[in-house]
């Protein structure tokens, strides 16, 4: 009986009838418990096998573990016996050796969130007896649980050394900070190199730059691929590229990208996730709700899905719901670095300083190169009235991202609302290097308008805001000029900007607010009196103006040292305002 219902039960396996084969499994293993004297170690191991694997393939993982560890202690047994009939069953399928045996136990412990286990599974094997699979998961394991980063290097560079087309380990050894050359070098010098893989090299040195916060320069790498090989418009790349320029903050040019990758491929929730983002910064939210209704036709709900929705909710203001589907999105990923920026700037907006913090430290353990990780710290300690925690992040955010205008941007505007007089005369060169890197980029002509027009350069300041408005028209920059041209009582031109952002965004309230000065000054000379309103105000209204205006305004950070001397170690380091090293530092 036991041999005509193992037949049968190999007959249901080679048909991926698992359902059935895990029923008749069982009955089986009933039958050998029951009547010992049937029960050989190779029968035994045979059933356990077909057991085990049936209910991996159907997903039940806690009874795939059982039957796995089973198999593994009779194979024990059967290796010590030196039983002639183990190789014979363990080459009847692929996936019954032993290797791939403590793979899948290893996937079932992963599947349930039980990492360490799935780790020890893994190392339990030899050395010789690892293949590039095992090799992967156990690296990715050792990674994403951030403990010792240097096995999982040693074990992503063992995949490189027999697949030196894995993508995934190139990836994840320079996020590691593995140099790219070394990296290069372990996928040139592999045993099997490919031919004609010269793009690799540039691909590499792309992933290098993103990851060492170089976002244009790395933009511009993986165009070089999009432009001078046959891998042009590939959805991959086309996200590549749409991601830098989202990192670096050119949510302009980042739209444009991230728009072609979901056209070419609308499950592509690497570029599916910042563009909704994109699409709340550039104030697209009829966009943003198509993006959502598309998403929402499908009725299986990822990580991807689940921050889809928070971001439209967020866009709206309705934060509570944003939290909750964030939160969502955490429960099925804790590695979605979106949904924990998002979490943290909700946590920011509601002032919840140190759950916020808790956030963005979570998304800077997995995505250390990303801007906005420094930028809510800083606003967190700011708003915790922190001043040598925001000194401190400040700093090390204009020295991590040296070359980028967003730094710049948020460190002037810290020297602007500084009260000492001479970090506030430096703001104003800050600016004018973030407009070298990039002369459009809106914040910066924003924060460089209102210092122009607060030192009486007024004309400067119009020139600048109308050349951004052609290249860039956002309703805050006209209103900007509505209140410039206010101001200076040119009237109808300022009534035409500020009808020109309400045409953008009817609800304004600071459009609306000039529109009403407006019409009750009825063009008297009383105007400014009514209509006057700071440039500064503006300023405190919004950080990163236009572009990023959903964090709290910086209150004023004391950036020079206490006049009198703290009793605390720390207080040396401070003797000299922390803003003149870093200004040196910009201007080596």
């Amino acid at each position: 009986m036991e041999t005509v219902l193992l037949t049968n039960i190999k007959k249901l396996y080679e048909n991926e009838l698992y359902a059935s084969v895990i029923t008749a499994s069982s009955l089986l293993n009933t039958l050998l418990q029951n009547e010992r004297s049937l029960a050989t170690p190779e029968i035994e191991y045979n059933v356990l096998l077909f057991h085990a694997n049936s209910c991996y393939q159907e997903k039940q993982y806690r009874m795939a573990i059982k039957q796995f560890n089973a198999a593994l202690l009779m194979r024990k047994f059967m290796s010590r016996y030196k039983n002639s009939h183990l190789n014979t069953i363990e080459s009847t399928y692929e996936h019954f050796g032993e290797t791939e045996t403590h793979y899948r136990l290893a996937m079932c412990h992963k599947h349930l969130g039980e990492n360490a286990q799935a780790i020890s599974a893994l190392q339990a094997l030899p050395q010789k007896s690892r293949t590039p699979k095992v090799h992967l998961l156990l690296a990715k394991l050792i990674h994403h649980g951030g403990s010792n980063s240097s096995e999982a290097i040693l074990n992503y560079k063992e995949v490189l050394r027999e697949c030196p087309m894995a993508l995934e380990a190139i990836d994840a050894l320079l996020e590691l900070g593995v140099d790219g050359i070394e990296v290069n070098s372990l996928v040139m010098n592999a045993s099997t190199v490919p031919k004609n893989i010269e793009w690799l090299s540039t691909w590499i040195k792309g992933h290098a730059q993103l990851y060492s916060r170089k976002h244009m320069e790395a933009s511009k790498t993986f165009q070089s691929i999009n432009d001078k090989t046959k891998f042009h418009q590939n959805e991959n790349l086309i996200t590549l590229i749409g991601k830098c320029f989202y990192y670096y903050g050119n949510s302009t040019q980042a739209q444009h990208y991230l728009e072609t990758a979901v056209m070419l491929n609308p499950y592509n929730w690497e570029a599916i996730m910042p563009l909704a983002v994109v699409f709340e910064y550039n104030q697209k939210l009829q966009e943003l709700e198509k993006l959502t209704a598309q998403l929402t036709n499908i009725h299986e709900f990822t990580s991807g899905h689940w921050f889809v929705l928070a971001q439209s909710f967020y866009a709206n203001g309705k934060l509570d719901k944003a939290a909750s589907f964030a939160n969502k999105a955490l429960s099925v990923n804790p590695r979605n670095v979106e949904a924990q920026l998002l979490r943290g700037k909700i946590c920011l907006q509601i002032r919840r300083h140190k759950d916020a913090i808790y956030f963005f430290r979570s998304a800077q353990c997995i995505a250390n190169y990303r801007f906005e990780v420094y930028k809510g710290l800083f606003h967190c300690y700011v708003g915790m009235k922190r001043a040598k925690e925001a000194q401190t992040m400040c700093a090390l955010t204009v020295r991590y991202f040296r070359e980028s205008p967003r730094s710049l941007v948020m460190f002037a505007r810290t020297l602007v609302n500084s009260s000492h007089p001479n970090a506030k005369k430096s703001a104003k060169k800050v600016v004018a290097k973030a407009l070298e890197i990039d002369e459009h980029y809106a914040p910066a002509v924003a924060l460089m308008a209102e210092l122009c027009h607060s030192e009486g350069e007024t004309q400067q300041a119009i020139g600048l805001l109308k050349k951004q408005v052609i290249i860039y028209p956002h309703y805050k920059l006209f209103t900007m000029l509505g209140d410039i041209l206010a101001q200076e009582k040119d009237l109808n031109a300022a009534l035409e900007y500020y009808t020109t952002a309400l045409s953008n965004e009817p609800t304004y309230q600071r459009a609306l607010d000039g529109v009403n000065a407006l019409g009750k000054a009825q063009w008297s000379s009383n105007t400014k009196n009514e209509q006057d309103t700071s440039m500064t105000s503006s300023a405190n209204q919004d950080d990163e103006w236009p572009i990023e205006c959903d964090e709290p305004s910086v209150e004023a950070v004391e950036l020079s040292s206490p006049a009198v001397q703290n009793d605390d170690d720390e207080s040396d380091t401070f003797s000299d305002p922390f803003w003149q090293d870093v200004n040196a530092e910009l201007t080596n």
